[in-house]
C-alpha cells in the first residue's frame, strides 16, 4: 500500500469513522453516501455522529485525547486500591505497612506504586517514629497458628484433604489395642503432649508416607489428623523431630513384643521367618557410620545396618533393630530367637537367610535348639571345581513350581556335609540349571524335607526383600532423618506397626489381599473428607472415589466403633461429591 492509498481507503475501523465524519462535515457528502463510501451501516454512522457531538458539547477532544502525563495506575486504580491506600495512610501506616495489609486481602501493589499514590494524593512522608509509636498503630490482629493440645470436644465440623485415610486405621487400632500397648512402652511425655499422643502423630505421618518430619507443612494443621491422635491439631515438626532424641532401643523393643503378639494370624502363621539385612545409605559431610555392603549399588557404603524379620505366611513384619554393628551383626539372628522366645513363648520353627548371614558357629547353636534353617553356604572356587566334577549318576532332576505356577526342572545333588565350627552333619544340596553360570549351594539342618520344599522355602525368601522395597517407596526407608541410631531405630519401629496395619487392612478388603502398600494407600486410602464432632461422636464423611465402596465392605466401616481411649465413637459414611 502506497501512502496515498493509506489516506484515501483507511483498513483501519478508527480510521474510517474519522474519514466518514470528516466527508460528511468538511466535504459535503451525505451521511448515506459516507456509510457506503467506508464500509459502514447507516445506523452506526448515526451513533457516531450522536458521539461526536456530544463529545464537543462537552469540549472533549473526541478522536484524539490528549495522552496523560505521570505513572499510569492501571489495575491499582480500577479495583478500588487507591482508596484503601489513602484510608490506610490516614492511619499512619508507612508504604512497607500498607502493602503487607493489602496483599493479606489479595491485592499485590509494588512499594513504588504505593508510594507514588500518596504523592498524587497529597500526602507527606511520615515522620520518623519510634518502636512504640509504631506498634501503637491501629493494624489488624494477627492470626496465630493453634498450640497443639488434647481435643476439646464440641459440636464443630471441617474439612480435611488427606487426613480421611489415616482414620479409617482409627478402629483397627481399637480393636487390635495398639494404644494400650504404646502406653505400657514407657514412651516419653510431657505436661501437655501424652505418649499415644505424641506416637500416634507420627503414626499418622506414616500412614500418609510422609518422607521427613520436618516436611510435615502439609499436614501441621489439619484437623483430622489431630483428631487421628486426640489432639486439636499435630505438633509442630520441631516436637516431633526432638522427639525420637528421647526413646530408648528398649522402648523400641517392648513395643515390638507387644506387635508380635497383636500382629498374628493362627490359621495362617507356620513359623517361619525369613531374615535379611537393609544398609540404610546416610549422606553427611562427617558421617561416622560404618561400611556396608549395599547390593543395589554394588558397593560398600556409609550407612546404618538393619536387621528385618518378616512371616511369609502373613506378610507381617515380625522384628526390626537399626543398631545392628559388624561386631554383632553374625549374632542378628540368635537376638532374634530370644525376641520371639520372649514375645510368643515358644521358638522358631525355621530361619531362612542369606549367605553370609552368620556364621556356622551360629547355626550349630541353631540346630542344638531344634530352630531348623534354610541358607547358602560360602562358595569358592575349589568348591564350585568339586561340584562340577560331580558323576552324571549323582544328580536328580527336580520339578520346581515357582510362585507364578510357572515350572521348572532343576538338576539337584543331595548329601549330608560337615562344616568347620558345626557339630554334627548338616544338609547340602547343590542347584544348577537355574539360569546362573554357577552351582548354588543351599545348607539345611532339616534332614527330612523333601528336597523341592527346601527350594521352595528359600525361593520365598525374596519376600523379605520385596517388603524392603515397599519400605524404600512408600516408608523412606532411604531417606533417614539422621545418622543417630536411636532415631533411626524410632522410624523403623513406627514404620514396622504402619506396615502391619496396611497389612491387616488389606488381608480384609476384596480384591486387594495381594496389593502393594503404596498401591493401597493410592488408590484406596488417600481421600478428602468432611469430619464433624458431636458430643463424643465422630461422624467422617469420605469423598467420592473409584475404590470407596470397595473400602465400605471393611467390617469396621460398616457399623459405629467404640475408641476406648478417646471416650469417643466413630462413624463412617460415603459423601455424595468428589
Amino acid at each position: 500500500m502506497d501512502k496515498k492509498t493509506y489516506f484515501l481507503e483507511p483498513v483501519a475501523p478508527q480510521h474510517r469513522r474519522y474519514e466518514a465524519l470528516r466527508a460528511m462535515y468538511v466535504d459535503g457528502v451525505s451521511l448515506k453516501d459516507a456509510a457506503r463510501r467506508f464500509g459502514l451501516a447507516t445506523a452506526y454512522l448515526k451513533k457516531l455522529r450522536g458521539e461526536f457531538h456530544r463529545a464537543l458539547a462537552r469540549g472533549e477532544a473526541y478522536f484524539f485525547p490528549s495522552p496523560k502525563k505521570g505513572r499510569k495506575l492501571g489495575r491499582a486504580a480500577a479495583s478500588g486500591v487507591v482508596e484503601q491506600i489513602v484510608a490506610l495512610r490516614k492511619h499512619n501506616h508507612s508504604v512497607p505497612d500498607i502493602r503487607a495489609l493489602l496483599a493479606a486481602k489479595g491485592d499485590v501493589v509494588s512499594l513504588s506504586t504505593i508510594d507514588h499514590i500518596l504523592k498524587e494524593q497529597g500526602f507527606a512522608a511520615l515522620p520518623k517514629r519510634s518502636r512504640a509509636e509504631r506498634a501503637g498503630a491501629t493494624l489488624p490482629p494477627s492470626i496465630e497458628a493453634p498450640v497443639s493440645a488434647p481435643l476439646e470436644w464440641r459440636n464443630e465440623s471441617f474439612s480435611t484433604e488427606q487426613g480421611g485415610g489415616p482414620l479409617v486405621f482409627l478402629p483397627l487400632i481399637e480393636q487390635l489395642g495398639v494404644v494400650p500397648a504404646i502406653a505400657r512402652a514407657g514412651f516419653p511425655k510431657t505436661s501437655v503432649l501424652s505418649d499415644v499422643a505424641s506416637i500416634l502423630s507420627l503414626l499418622a505421618l506414616k500412614l500418609l508416607g510422609n518422607e521427613r518430619l520436618s516436611h510435615d507443612a502439609p499436614y501441621n494443621l489439619d484437623r483430622a489428623l489431630g483428631v487421628f491422635a486426640g489432639l486439636n491439631v499435630l505438633p509442630k515438626n520441631s516436637t516431633l523431630s526432638s522427639y525420637s532424641y528421647r526413646v530408648g532401643r528398649e522402648q523400641n523393643r517392648t513395643l515390638l513384643i507387644a506387635m508380635c503378639r497383636m500382629f498374628h494370624n493362627a490359621q495362617a502363621e507356620q513359623g517361619e521367618f525369613n531374615l535379611d539385612f537393609k544398609a540404610i545409605p546416610h549422606w553427611g559431610d562427617a558421617c561416622i557410620l560404618e561400611n556396608n555392603w549395599a547390593g543395589m549399588r554394588g558397593q560398600g557404603i556409609k550407612s546404618l545396618l538393619a536387621l528385618f524379620v518378616q512371616d511369609p505366611a502373613t506378610g507381617f513384619l515380625s522384628y526390626t533393630d537399626a543398631g545392628i554393628r559388624h561386631r554383632n551383626e553374625s549374632d542378628g539372628v540368635l537376638e532374634f530367637v530370644d525376641f520371639w522366645k520372649e514375645g510368643r513363648g515358644t521358638a522358631p520353627k525355621l530361619l531362612v537367610f542369606d549367605a553370609r548371614f552368620t556364621t556356622y558357629e551360629n547355626l550349630s547353636k541353631l540346630n542344638q535348639s531344634g530352630i531348623m534353617f534354610v541358607t547358602l553356604r560360602r562358595r569358592g572356587k575349589e568348591l564350585i571345581k568339586q561340584a562340577l566334577a560331580l558323576p552324571e549318576d549323582q544328580w536328580q532332576s527336580v520339578k520346581f513350581e515357582q510362585d507364578n505356577r510357572r515350572r521348572r526342572e532343576l538338576r539337584v545333588h543331595d548329601s549330608l556335609i560337615t562344616l568347620r565350627h558345626y557339630e554334627g552333619p548338616v544338609r547340602q544340596v547343590i542347584l544348577t540349571g537355574h539360569d546362573h553360570l554357577n552351582p548354588t549351594f543351599l545348607i539345611t539342618n532339616d534332614l527330612e524335607l523333601p528336597v523341592n520344599l527346601v527350594l521352595k522355602k528359600y525361593a520365598r525368601r525374596w519376600l523379605v526383600e520385596q517388603e524392603i522395597a515397599e519400605h524404600v517407596d512408600f516408608f523412606h526407608l532411604n531417606s533417614p532423618s539422621s545418622s543417630i541410631v536411636v532415631k533411626v531405630d524410632f522410624d523403623l519401629t513406627l514404620s514396622l506397626m504402619a506396615h502391619n496395619l496396611f497389612r491387616v487392612l488389606t488381608r480384609q478388603l476384596p480384591g486387594f489381599e495381594r496389593c502393594t502398600v503404596p498401591a493401597i494407600a493410592r488408590d484406596v486410602l488417600q481421600n478428602a473428607a468432611t469430619v464433624a464432632l458431636e458430643g463424643h461422636h465422630i461422624t467422617v464423611h469420605l469423598k467420592k472415589k473409584t475404590h470407596l465402596p470397595t473400602l465400605f465392605e471393611l467390617p469396621w466401616m460398616k457399623t459405629t466403633s467404640t475408641l476406648a481411649w478417646m471416650h469417643a465413637t466413630i462413624q463412617f459414611k460415603g459423601a455424595t461429591t468428589s
